[in-house]
């Protein structure tokens, strides 16, 4: 029911747009205009997803570092820790 429901609103999406557009069509200048519109807007959308991926690289480049320090300084934590535990257990080859 839910893919009927979606299936007419997309086309009655999609005639709404082809019968909004035929104006458009008529005029050659109109369809000028409207393609640099639609050109500006991509061109800003793809300088901002491109922004937002190198921002991304970024912060996961930055959150790798930290995390791999993290992970060295815990792991020194309990090696330590762990050292100092075993350290009072007598030796089992015997003391030398």
């Amino acid at each position: 029911m839910k893919k009927q429901n979606l299936i007419k609103r997309m086309i009655i999406t999609l005639a709404i747009f082809i019968v909004s557009i035929q104006p458009v069509n008529a005029n050659e200048n109109k369809l000028d205009e409207l393609s640099k519109k639609f050109n500006h807007f991509f061109n800003c959308f793809k300088s901002h997803i491109e922004k937002e991926v190198e921002e991304t690289k970024e912060f996961q480049i930055k959150k790798w570092k930290e995390a791999k320090n993290q992970k060295r300084k815990t792991f020194k934590l309990a090696q330590h820790k762990l050292s100092g535990f075993f350290s009072d257990f007598p030796n089992p080859k015997g003391d030398k």
